[in-house]
């Protein structure tokens, strides 16, 4: 087997750079999104759309979390012999089957049991914003068959622009759509359904270009291997989706867990303030958190999600290098290969969500001042971003943990962390929200810990299974140590130019000056190894040009 010119290192690197521009765009647009559905719906409004939101959302990881992932795995397991394009092939084509009956099963469920399933949320105006939505499961299955066909060949080039396409659909379409049927007079409720029927056309779009995409891609003359004159043998259907519901179904139930979170606290919070106020505040209460503040903390998740991403595939094609290693010297020289990508995917996505959860949890006032209009949202969802943006850290561990067992066949291993983690929240949430006095501060003090729970025992599992030692300093220390430094600049910036009458100019120069005290200190706490830096594209180049300017020695 021989791999082309392009190293392992840096098609990882490009991949992630490809799905970390489109997720920044997604994200971006989602929060813009909201910025003005919020204007036009306001928090009730928005609790409707957020409601539908998170019971798609769930729905959908179940129909869909595990399946593209295994097909990912299959796919960069294939070996490159004559039979790999018919092999690849014929996984696509059952993997398709399958999701094509998830997606009509799960829109149905949605679509007949728009009533049952708002009432269960303790919203039953919510229940059109559910009928909006429930076509999107059906276009998003067949989405992620064609991306985890595309990711498998390490391409992630159409993933992101079919994301990027449904987020512009959600943008532009559903602004117009929530704005047309305010101009109309219509209800609160018919509003926030016009404005979600823009995720449904959006994720239209997206899967119409998947489609195209597909009939043009040539997999023989993208492959990342060069094809050998060994034969293999080609699976039966009936093999490839044992082994499909094998490798998905752990994938699936920890997905699962990993996101039950934002429908915990649809279930609880309308529900438990109930108790004690009315059912207008509660759902006020529920779309002024979802809106604001969880928004706001999925934000960084832009900059993490392409490297566990990137990190599966290229991580199962370098492991099974490993079993192919001829020798004993060139097998020690792929594990180490292997654990030095790992280790720098932890360092990388703890660089990245340090300084985050430390600059929301800071700024998280002067930020959502600057994002929305309504200073009662605002003062009423700041401190609830401040104590829900930590959790920013956790999430982005144990996305990298889990991606790391889950490419070392381990898939059953996160299940454990993601089941405990989630009984943590389900009682923080029941016990906290239900005081009067704790409210609903308790759904992020519940997402919090719940998500610590989970990176620690992820943690404890990749150190005993998988054998990688993990350097607290090098990788956690060093970031912690920089994002507080650059925070005390965070703050001093922040008070003076305020102070002078500019609030909003204080949060971009703070967030800026912020942000190059942070990598400057980062660079002269040698933080950066040469290895690192030549997992990047141009890596030789970047590493050359930093050791001139004396930031890499």
């Amino acid at each position: 087997m021989v791999e082309t010119k392009k190293s392992t290192g840096s098609r990882i690197i490009s991949g992630v750079i490809v799905l970390m521009i489109s997720n920044i765009v997604v994200k971006l647009l989602g929060l813009l999104c909201k910025i003005p559905l919020h204007g036009l719906l306001g928090d009730q409004g928005m609790s409707y759309f957020n409601i539908a939101y998170n019971i798609f959302i769930t729905l959908y990881m179940v129909s869909t979390a595990g399946l593209p992932t295994a097909v990912t795995i299959m796919i960069s397991d294939t070996p490159a012999n004559s039979a790999r394009r018919k092999q690849v092939e014929r996984i696509f084509r059952v993997a398709l089957s399958v999701f094509f009956v998830l997606g009509i099963l799960g829109t149905s469920i949605m679509l007949f049991f728009a009533k049952p399933l708002a009432a269960m949320m303790g919203s039953d105006a919510s229940y059109l914003c559910i009928m909006a939505i429930s076509p999107t499961l059906f276009f998003i299955c067949m989405s992620s068959a064609i991306r985890g066909y595309f990711q498998g060949h390490q391409n992630m080039v159409p993933t992101a622009v079919s994301e990027i396409a449904e987020a512009i659909g959600k943008f532009a379409i559903g602004i117009l759509l929530a704005g047309y049927a305010i101009s109309r007079g219509e209800s609160i409720e018919r509003a926030a359904a016009y404005g979600i029927a823009g995720i449904t056309i959006g994720v239209a779009l997206g899967m119409l270009f998947l489609i195209v995409s597909k009939a043009l891609y040539r997999a023989d003359q993208n492959t990342l291997y060069e094809s050998t004159a060994s034969h293999g043998k080609i699976s039966t259907r009936s093999e490839i989706l044992k082994q499909l519901v094998k490798i998905a179904l752990p994938i699936t139930i920890s997905s699962v867990a990993l996101n039950l979170t934002g429908i915990i606290d649809t279930f609880t919070i309308i529900n438990s303030m109930k108790l004690y106020t009315t059912e207008t505040l509660a759902e006020e209460a529920y779309g002024n958190y979802s809106t604001l503040a969880v928004t706001m903390s999925h934000l960084p998740s832009a900059f993490i999600t392409p490297i566990a991403s990137s990190l599966t595939p290229a991580l199962t094609a370098a492991l099974l290098a490993i079993k192919t290693a001829v020798g004993p010297e060139e097998k020690r020289e792929k594990q180490a290969r292997a654990a030095r990508v790992m280790q720098s995917c932890l360092k990388f996505a703890a660089i990245i969500s340090i300084p985050c959860a430390l600059g929301l949890s800071i700024l998280a006032k002067p930020i959502l001042s600057l994002l929305f209009h309504n200073q009662d949202s605002v003062e009423a969802a700041a401190p609830l971003l401040s104590i829900l943006s930590i959790s920013v850290f956790f999430t982005a561990m144990l996305t990298i943990t889990t991606s790391i067992l889950q490419a070392h066949k381990l898939q059953h291993k996160p299940i454990i962390s993601m089941f405990c983690g989630i009984i943590v929240k389900i009682i923080l949430n029941i016990i906290l929200i239900r005081q009067p006095a704790i409210g609903i501060f308790g759904a992020p003090i519940g997402t919090l810990v719940c998500y610590f729970v989970m990176a620690a025992i992820n943690f404890y599992f990749v150190v005993k299974y998988v054998g990688v030692h993990v350097s607290i300093i090098k990788n956690f220390g060093k970031p912690l140590l920089s994002a507080i430094v650059s925070s005390v600049f965070t703050v001093l910036v922040y008070y003076f130019i305020s102070a002078a009458g500019h609030p909003n100019a204080a949060t971009i120069l703070a967030i800026l000056i912020t942000a190059a005290v942070y990598f400057v200190v980062l660079f002269l706490l040698h933080t950066f190894t040469k290895s690192d830096i030549l997992l990047l594209p141009k890596g030789k180049f970047i590493y050359g040009a930093l050791c001139k300017l004396k930031l890499m020695r």
